[in-house]
């Protein structure tokens, strides 16, 4: 037993001894960046050493891939969910008001008084008369939903005074109060229990807010890198295509078709082509990190993965209804849900500081029995005697004149309830007019991507007729760079229109709250508002 004790004691100490993870020391910046610099340079060599020589750099990805990956591993996700699981840790807290309460007392003491006697020759004699008493009692007290409270205790006590024989005393007893204004029934006195359960529905829709936020997030930043490695694409056109100018323009300055200043117009549009090229590689990067960030995925060597998308811009036809989606939202926006279940909550506020007005006047009752004798079997012997009945019966009645403060109470609450109210109006009209809006965005990219891919075919055909009459001599090359300049754009709003659309879906399906369930992510919240 020992052995154990001295083992707990160490352990003890040890915790106490290793204090908090982080320290001011720990945290503080190195002293000196060039030691920083050498160290975190070795680390890093040390790093790609012992990277093994198959280490996968590419991954294929599709954008439902990327959402079940953000749901898995994203970081922000993991610390958002634990804010459920802390706000319903307040429903058992409020529970517990209604939970059995035991209390045992004991207690022992000892009473001295000086006592001062005369005896037969007229002489006071002064001594100490002492007393000594043991008790023990327990109680059982409930706090029920309908504003009663009851009581069973019982106890039993030893005395004994001076050169007297012990007195032991048992008891028990049984007591119910009842409030009859202030405090009755369980409309008042489930207001808390019910304010828990609110806030915790509350707190899951938070997270499922939170959710459809990052799952629009991602699919944004998978059709952006989309985007990137089409742009990517097509600046690697344009290149070719000035290349081939270039190399066109020199070959008819050999011929003497074409003067010698053709080819410093040429180069200088091959070298800006290529300056757009190198936007857009850094692009392509920039996207991916941004697609690392979120997706947090499982490698050796995170951020030197690149993603392959495996999904194309492809754009479907879908109805779009601005009423069809404003009713959706009514139905699934995280945020309406919220600002209805604080509204319940207001309400209960009124609801107990209504009640807070009336004057408290409750009535209670008692009952028990009572033993006495020399012997602690004497103490129990008339426990079960109905002959010795004790009870009670009474009201208590108490009333503020004035009742200042649970009025100012009540009218905040009713003030708090109308704000409610109003902002719950407000939110309502600001979530139609995103979604309406979401619509028209919606539309607007449905409509222009039919227009930019009619404007691509007139483009491509634009420039076999323009390199037609330059090959001809009758054009310029001016007018050739000109033409590509405006295929390369075309095909560059071409693609941008496509992503757009499919995005600015997401953005409606995101204003609707549906996105979750178009996706197929279960995250439905089934907890009813309690009024």
């Amino acid at each position: 037993m020992r052995q154990i004790e001295t083992m707990l004691l160490l352990a003890l100490v040890t915790a106490c001894a290793r204090g908090p993870r982080w320290t001011p020391e720990t945290v503080a910046p190195p002293a000196s960046l060039q030691n920083a610099l050498e160290n975190a340079t070795q680390a890093l060599t040390e790093e790609r050493a012992s990277l093994p020589a198959d280490t996968p750099t590419t991954v294929v990805l599709t954008r439902d891939g990327a959402i079940l990956m953000v749901l898995a591993r994203n970081r922000s996700l993991a610390v958002e969910r634990f804010s459920p699981r802390i706000s319903a840790t307040r429903i058992p807290e409020a529970r517990a008001a209604f939970d059995p309460n035991l209390l045992a007392t004991a207690s022992y003491g000892r009473e001295s008084r000086p006592v001062v006697t005369i005896d037969t020759s007229g002489t006071e004699i002064l001594s100490a008369s002492t007393s000594r008493r043991a008790d023990g009692n327990v109680t059982l007290s409930e706090f029920l939903p309908t504003g009663t409270e009851v009581f069973l205790s019982g106890g039993l006590s030893r005395s004994r005074a001076s050169l007297a024989r012990p007195e032991y005393v048992g008891t028990w007893s049984v007591e119910v109060n009842q409030a009859l204004l202030r405090g009755f029934g369980p409309n008042v006195n489930l207001v808390s229990l019910r304010q828990a359960r609110n806030s915790a529905a509350v707190s899951q829709h938070e997270l499922r807010g939170f959710v459809i936020d990052l799952v629009q997030q991602v699919e944004d930043a998978y059709w952006d890198l989309v985007l990137a490695y089409e742009t990517l694409r097509i600046r690697q056109f344009s290149v070719k295509l000035a290349t081939e100018q270039l190399l066109l323009n020199e070959d008819f300055i050999k011929v003497g078709k074409l003067a010698r200043g053709a080819q410093f117009s040429a180069q200088s549009e091959l070298a800006a082509r290529q300056a757009d090229l190198v936007d857009a590689r850094a692009g392509v990067k920039a996207r991916t990190v941004d697609l690392i960030r979120l997706l947090n995925p499982e490698a050796v060597a995170q951020w030197a993965l690149t993603f392959d998308p495996a999904d194309a811009a492809e754009v479907a036809e879908v109805e779009l209804e601005p009423n069809l989606s404003t009713r959706l939202a009514d139905l699934y926006r995280p945020e309406l849900a919220q600002s209805r279940l604080d509204l319940a909550n207001r309400d209960l506020e009124v609801v107990r500081t209504r009640n807070g007005l009336l004057p408290r006047l409750d009535a209670f009752a008692s009952y028990g029995r009572m033993s006495t004798g020399r012997t602690f079997e004497a103490a129990k012997e008339y426990l079960d005697d109905s002959d010795f009945d004790n009870y009670g019966v009474g009201v208590t009645f108490e009333m503020a004149p004035f009742n200042r403060a649970e009025r100012a109470r009540h009218r905040r609450a009713k003030f708090e309830q109308q704000q409610s109210e109003v902002a719950l109006q407000n939110l309502e009209q600001i979530i139609e007019t995103e979604v309406r809006n979401a619509v028209i965005e919606a539309q607007r990219q449905k409509e222009r991507t039919p227009a930019t891919q009619e404007e691509v075919r007139n483009r491509q055909e634009e420039l076999r007729v323009e390199q037609g009459r330059f090959e001809a001599g009758v054009s310029t090359n001016l007018d050739v760079l000109l033409v590509q300049r405006n295929l390369i754009q075309a095909q560059l709003d071409e693609i941008t229109a496509r992503v757009r659309f499919i995005q600015a879906l997401t953005a409606l399906y995101h204003a609707e709250g549906t996105l979750l369930g178009r996706r197929g992510v279960g995250t439905e919240v089934q907890v009813e508002q309690q009024k």
